[in-house]
This record gives structure tokens, C-alpha cells and sequence, in this order.
């Protein structure tokens, strides 16, 4: 038996968790490593992304970002995301939290990524969102934004427009948000790897690799060689 094994990992996160992103690249960053090296390897992964809101009482509208930074940790927040940004930086990503101009409520792009997943474009959209958030400082309370991002990802207008103005995947998004908090899950980003290995926080990516080789080394059949009988029946 030569096929290699396909992994699943469940990520809990969030669209404005900063480590949520970080942990993001660091993970894509221990799959490429993986796929690569001479070490057991998988022929694919695959990534669910699951809801989680940080803030679930910022209004649909969202708040100008200093304002909401400057009440939750003071007048020099900036100062203490400094190594958040100084982390980013080591994965290419440019955070800039001075810049950003809201703090918002992610519950419907949570819909929208619970929609993505059923349409298998659940990745690029994840990716899609926290880019435009993080680095290039978009507005993602602003429906034009939403649309033309969803635009790149494959659906048209009308497609988002309806699921904005609707409450499709609410449920759905709720009833995650409540079991992964019965799990015990108080922060993200959080990884699940084969419903099996737990990894919790933006890791390094290395721990990423070795949970990956460990989980793939585990899935792997070894063939043992014995008497069988033939589809035609000779050998029996």
C-alpha cells in the first residue's frame, strides 16, 4: 500500500486575530516543509476553517480601530502589539495597527466563510479576508469591499449581496461558535489535527511539522505479507 495519507486539520480562528494569521502562514509554512522533505509525507491536507468572534459586541458598523484599541488597552496599545507586529514581519505579512481603520463584527463574514467551505473556496476566501483586513487596511464592513473580494474568489455580486442581506449559515455558525467553546476553546487561533492532536496559538512552525509527520507516520499502513486468495480463485 504506497498511497500516502491525506490529513484534516480543523482551524478555530478568527478574520481579525492577528496570531490567527501569523499561525495561518506558519501552518501553510510547515505543510510546504513536509510535502518537500524525505520525511513521511502527505499527499494533501485538508483545512477547515471554523468561527470564532474575540469581540461579538462590536456593532455591525464597527468602531473607528484607535478609539476600540485605546479603551481595551490604553493610549499606547500600539506599543504592546509591537511584537505582534515584529512576528508578522518574520512571515512576510505587514502589520500596520495604528492604520487599521475598524475594529468590526465578524459574525456574517463567518457566514460567509461557512458558505465558501460548502462551495470548496473556503481558503482562498479566509486568506482573502485577513489580507484585506491586516495588510492592505480595507474596510470589511463596507458590502462594496465584501463583493469585490468574493469577486476574486469566484462568486458573483449577487451571490454575496444575498448572503449579506440574509441570515443563511447563522445557525450553523452559532452552533459552532457554542461546541468548540464546550471543548474548552478560550482563544485562537486553535488546530485540531484527525479530531486527534490539539495544537493551541500561533506555534512555530516546526512544532506545525512535527505534529504533521507524527499524525502522518500514524495513518500509514504497513503491508504485511501472507497466503491470499486471488480475485480467480488459484491460489485458494
Amino acid at each position: 500500500m504506497n498511497e500516502k495519507p491525506v490529513i484534516r486539520i480543523d482551524v478555530v480562528s478568527d478574520v481579525v486575530c492577528p496570531w490567527c494569521y501569523i499561525g495561518k502562514r506558519r501552518l501553510e509554512k510547515a505543510i510546504k516543509y513536509t510535502q518537500s522533505s524525505e520525511k513521511p509525507q502527505v499527499t494533501g491536507v485538508e483545512i477547515v476553517y471554523h468561527p470564532f468572534q474575540l469581540d461579538p459586541s462590536v456593532p455591525q458598523d464597527g468602531i473607528d480601530f484607535q478609539t476600540y484599541m485605546e479603551n481595551r488597552f490604553g493610549g499606547n496599545f500600539a506599543e504592546k502589539f509591537r511584537q505582534v507586529e515584529q512576528a508578522a514581519q518574520t512571515e512576510d505579512l505587514h502589520f500596520d495597527f495604528e492604520h487599521l481603520p475598524k475594529a468590526i463584527n465578524t459574525f456574517t463574514l463567518h457566514r460567509i466563510l461557512t458558505v465558501a467551505e460548502q462551495d470548496g473556496i473556503q481558503s482562498a476566501v479566509k486568506e482573502s479576508f485577513m489580507k484585506a483586513y491586516f495588510v492592505d487596511k480595507i474596510d470589511l464592513t463596507v458590502e462594496d469591499n465584501i463583493v469585490t473580494l468574493l469577486e476574486e474568489c469566484g462568486w458573483n455580486a449577487t451571490k454575496t449581496k444575498e448572503i449579506i442581506h440574509s441570515d443563511v449559515a447563522s445557525d450553523e455558525v452559532k452552533e459552532q461558535m457554542h461546541y468548540y467553546r464546550q471543548l474548552g476553546v478560550s482563544g485562537v487561533p486553535f488546530f485540531i489535527f484527525n479530531q486527534k492532536y490539539a495544537v493551541s496559538g500561533a506555534q512555530p512552525t516546526e512544532v506545525f511539522m512535527e505534529v504533521i509527520e507524527k499524525v502522518s507516520q500514524e495513518m500509514v499502513i504497513a503491508p504485511i505479507s501472507g497466503e491470499v486468495c486471488n480475485v480467480d480463485g488459484k491460489n485458494c
